[in-house]
Protein backbone atom coordinates (compact mmCIF):
# COMPACT_ATOMS: atom_id res chain seq x y z
CA UNK A 1 0.00 0.00 0.00
CA UNK A 2 1.49 3.07 -1.30
CA UNK A 3 0.99 6.71 0.57
CA UNK A 4 1.04 10.20 -1.14
CA UNK A 5 2.47 12.68 1.65
CA UNK A 6 1.87 16.16 0.59
CA UNK A 7 5.16 17.41 1.52
CA UNK A 8 4.87 21.07 0.79
CA UNK A 9 1.66 21.41 3.50
CA UNK A 10 3.48 20.41 6.63
CA UNK A 11 7.33 20.08 8.00
CA UNK A 12 8.56 18.00 10.27
CA UNK A 13 12.00 19.20 11.11
CA UNK A 14 15.01 17.01 11.45
CA UNK A 15 17.98 17.13 13.64
CA UNK A 16 19.96 18.27 10.60
CA UNK A 17 17.92 20.87 9.30
CA UNK A 18 17.61 22.03 12.86
CA UNK A 19 21.35 22.22 13.79
CA UNK A 20 21.96 24.17 10.46
CA UNK A 21 19.18 26.97 11.02
CA UNK A 22 20.07 27.59 14.83
CA UNK A 23 23.48 28.64 16.08
CA UNK A 24 25.97 26.39 14.72
CA UNK A 25 28.11 26.29 18.11
CA UNK A 26 25.20 25.25 20.27
CA UNK A 27 25.71 21.75 19.22
CA UNK A 28 22.18 21.08 19.68
CA UNK A 29 20.06 17.69 19.08
CA UNK A 30 17.07 17.08 18.43
CA UNK A 31 14.81 15.75 19.92
CA UNK A 32 15.67 17.92 22.89
CA UNK A 33 13.37 15.87 25.23
CA UNK A 34 10.13 13.77 25.09
CA UNK A 35 8.03 16.54 24.02
CA UNK A 36 9.72 17.07 20.65
CA UNK A 37 8.82 13.46 20.19
CA UNK A 38 5.56 13.63 21.07
CA UNK A 39 5.55 16.49 18.86
CA UNK A 40 6.19 14.54 15.51
CA UNK A 41 3.81 12.17 16.43
CA UNK A 42 1.16 14.49 16.56
CA UNK A 43 2.25 15.96 13.15
CA UNK A 44 3.01 12.03 11.59
CA UNK A 45 0.22 10.96 12.96
CA UNK A 46 -2.55 13.41 10.61
CA UNK A 47 -0.77 12.07 7.98
CA UNK A 48 0.01 8.36 8.30
CA UNK A 49 -1.09 5.33 10.13
CA UNK A 50 0.45 5.22 13.84
CA UNK A 51 2.65 1.60 12.93
CA UNK A 52 4.27 3.87 10.14
CA UNK A 53 4.94 6.41 11.85
CA UNK A 54 6.80 4.37 14.73
CA UNK A 55 8.63 2.44 11.92
CA UNK A 56 10.22 6.17 10.27
CA UNK A 57 11.21 7.61 14.19
CA UNK A 58 12.92 4.14 14.35
CA UNK A 59 14.63 4.47 11.50
CA UNK A 60 15.64 7.62 12.31
CA UNK A 61 16.55 7.21 15.36
CA UNK A 62 14.84 10.06 17.09
CA UNK A 63 15.62 9.59 20.48
CA UNK A 64 16.71 11.91 23.62
CA UNK A 65 20.28 12.22 23.96
CA UNK A 66 21.69 12.57 27.49
CA UNK A 67 25.09 13.55 27.42
CA UNK A 68 27.86 14.00 30.56
CA UNK A 69 31.55 14.37 29.99
CA UNK A 70 34.70 15.44 32.27
CA UNK A 71 38.19 15.95 31.81
CA UNK A 72 40.61 15.51 34.53
CA UNK A 73 43.60 13.54 34.88
CA UNK A 74 43.35 11.05 37.78
CA UNK A 75 45.14 8.26 38.76
CA UNK A 76 43.31 5.14 40.00
CA UNK A 77 46.18 2.31 42.20
CA UNK A 78 44.62 -0.98 43.77
CA UNK A 79 44.23 0.73 47.33
CA UNK A 80 41.79 3.79 45.40
CA UNK A 81 39.66 1.03 44.14
CA UNK A 82 38.37 -1.00 47.07
CA UNK A 83 35.08 1.19 46.77
CA UNK A 84 34.65 1.26 43.64
CA UNK A 85 35.42 5.10 43.33
CA UNK A 86 33.10 6.33 40.48
CA UNK A 87 34.86 8.49 37.56
CA UNK A 88 31.76 9.70 36.27
CA UNK A 89 28.23 9.49 36.31
CA UNK A 90 25.99 9.64 33.46
CA UNK A 91 22.53 12.01 34.23
CA UNK A 92 19.66 9.80 35.67
CA UNK A 93 17.29 8.27 32.98
CA UNK A 94 14.39 10.42 32.49
CA UNK A 95 10.38 9.23 31.92
CA UNK A 96 8.27 6.75 32.98
CA UNK A 97 8.22 4.96 29.40
CA UNK A 98 11.42 5.43 28.47
CA UNK A 99 13.25 2.91 26.92
CA UNK A 100 16.65 2.68 26.98
CA UNK A 101 18.11 2.19 23.17
CA UNK A 102 21.95 3.06 23.53
CA UNK A 103 24.68 3.77 25.59
CA UNK A 104 27.91 4.89 24.58
CA UNK A 105 30.97 5.72 26.33
CA UNK A 106 34.42 7.21 25.31
CA UNK A 107 37.29 6.58 27.62
CA UNK A 108 40.94 7.80 27.36
CA UNK A 109 43.41 6.63 29.89
CA UNK A 110 46.20 4.52 29.62
CA UNK A 111 48.42 2.50 32.65
CA UNK A 112 51.68 3.32 34.26
CA UNK A 113 53.75 2.33 31.07
CA UNK A 114 55.88 -0.15 32.69
CA UNK A 115 56.07 -4.10 33.42
CA UNK A 116 58.20 -7.01 34.09
CA UNK A 117 56.47 -9.20 31.43
CA UNK A 118 57.90 -7.74 28.22
CA UNK A 119 56.27 -10.45 26.28
CA UNK A 120 52.84 -8.85 27.00
CA UNK A 121 54.05 -4.99 26.62
CA UNK A 122 51.14 -3.39 23.93
CA UNK A 123 48.80 -6.40 24.68
CA UNK A 124 45.83 -6.35 26.16
CA UNK A 125 47.27 -10.10 28.00
CA UNK A 126 47.88 -10.08 31.67
CA UNK A 127 46.33 -5.98 32.00
CA UNK A 128 45.41 -5.09 35.17
CA UNK A 129 44.54 -1.76 35.11
CA UNK A 130 40.41 -1.77 33.15
CA UNK A 131 37.06 -0.12 33.87
CA UNK A 132 33.79 -1.11 34.66
CA UNK A 133 29.93 -0.24 34.11
CA UNK A 134 28.43 0.34 37.08
CA UNK A 135 24.96 0.91 37.78
CA UNK A 136 23.25 3.51 40.20
CA UNK A 137 19.74 2.05 40.91
CA UNK A 138 16.69 5.14 41.45
CA UNK A 139 16.68 6.12 45.55
CA UNK A 140 12.48 5.39 44.59
CA UNK A 141 13.07 1.82 43.28
CA UNK A 142 10.56 -0.91 44.74
CA UNK A 143 13.23 -3.87 44.12
CA UNK A 144 17.07 -3.39 43.26
CA UNK A 145 17.72 -6.15 40.26
CA UNK A 146 20.68 -8.45 41.11
CA UNK A 147 23.75 -7.13 38.48
CA UNK A 148 26.83 -7.58 38.78
CA UNK A 149 29.28 -4.62 37.02
CA UNK A 150 30.26 -5.59 33.60
CA UNK A 151 34.15 -5.05 32.26
CA UNK A 152 33.67 -2.83 29.31
CA UNK A 153 37.41 -1.68 28.88
CA UNK A 154 40.83 -2.30 29.73
CA UNK A 155 44.39 -0.73 28.92
CA UNK A 156 46.85 -1.91 27.26
CA UNK A 157 49.66 -2.99 28.81
CA UNK A 158 52.39 -1.01 30.11
CA UNK A 159 51.28 1.49 27.57
CA UNK A 160 52.31 5.14 28.41
CA UNK A 161 50.66 6.56 25.58
CA UNK A 162 46.51 7.49 26.00
CA UNK A 163 44.43 4.92 24.32
CA UNK A 164 40.83 6.10 23.63
CA UNK A 165 38.03 3.13 24.41
CA UNK A 166 34.87 3.87 22.89
CA UNK A 167 31.99 1.31 23.85
CA UNK A 168 28.71 1.03 22.65
CA UNK A 169 25.67 -1.28 24.18
CA UNK A 170 22.48 -0.86 21.85
CA UNK A 171 19.23 -2.70 23.20
CA UNK A 172 19.03 -4.83 20.56
CA UNK A 173 22.27 -6.80 22.02
CA UNK A 174 19.75 -8.73 24.28
CA UNK A 175 21.96 -7.70 27.22
CA UNK A 176 19.67 -7.50 30.14
CA UNK A 177 21.66 -4.05 31.09
CA UNK A 178 19.36 -2.43 28.91
CA UNK A 179 16.12 -4.16 30.08
CA UNK A 180 16.72 -3.56 33.79
CA UNK A 181 17.43 0.62 33.44
CA UNK A 182 14.52 2.53 34.61
CA UNK A 183 13.20 5.83 34.86
CA UNK A 184 15.60 7.50 37.59
CA UNK A 185 18.83 4.68 37.37
CA UNK A 186 22.55 6.31 36.23
CA UNK A 187 25.29 4.37 34.86
CA UNK A 188 29.13 5.26 36.00
CA UNK A 189 32.99 4.53 35.12
CA UNK A 190 34.32 2.81 37.54
CA UNK A 191 38.28 2.71 36.97
CA UNK A 192 39.73 -0.58 38.44
CA UNK A 193 43.62 -1.18 38.93
CA UNK A 194 44.95 -4.80 40.64
CA UNK A 195 48.12 -5.83 42.29
CA UNK A 196 50.85 -3.61 43.41
CA UNK A 197 52.50 -1.44 40.95
CA UNK A 198 49.44 -1.29 38.32
CA UNK A 199 48.01 2.25 38.21
CA UNK A 200 44.78 3.53 36.22
CA UNK A 201 45.51 6.85 34.31
CA UNK A 202 41.93 8.23 33.55
CA UNK A 203 42.54 11.69 31.28
CA UNK A 204 38.79 12.20 30.32
CA UNK A 205 35.54 9.97 29.35
CA UNK A 206 31.52 10.87 28.37
CA UNK A 207 28.67 9.01 28.09
CA UNK A 208 25.67 9.32 26.32
CA UNK A 209 22.10 7.20 26.65
CA UNK A 210 19.82 7.79 23.72
CA UNK A 211 15.89 6.62 24.86
CA UNK A 212 13.26 6.57 22.99
CA UNK A 213 9.76 7.54 24.43
CA UNK A 214 7.05 6.45 21.61
CA UNK A 215 6.18 3.13 24.04
CA UNK A 216 2.66 4.87 24.58
CA UNK A 217 2.48 7.85 23.21
CA UNK A 218 1.35 6.19 19.60
CA UNK A 219 -1.85 5.42 21.45
CA UNK A 220 -2.68 8.14 23.15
Amino acid sequence: MAFTIPIQSWALPTARENISSQTHQNNIHYPRNPEDIYEALKILQHLLPSELVLEILEHAQYWVLSRVSISKEVSYAERDCHNKPRYLVSNPIQGEQARVREIRFDISSHDQGWSSFSKDHGTFRNSWTWFDLGIEWALDRETIPEYKDIRMATNLHASSQTNRHRIVYRNDQDLPLMSLLRNGDSVSIIPCARFPGWTNYVESASIEISTDHTGTSARR
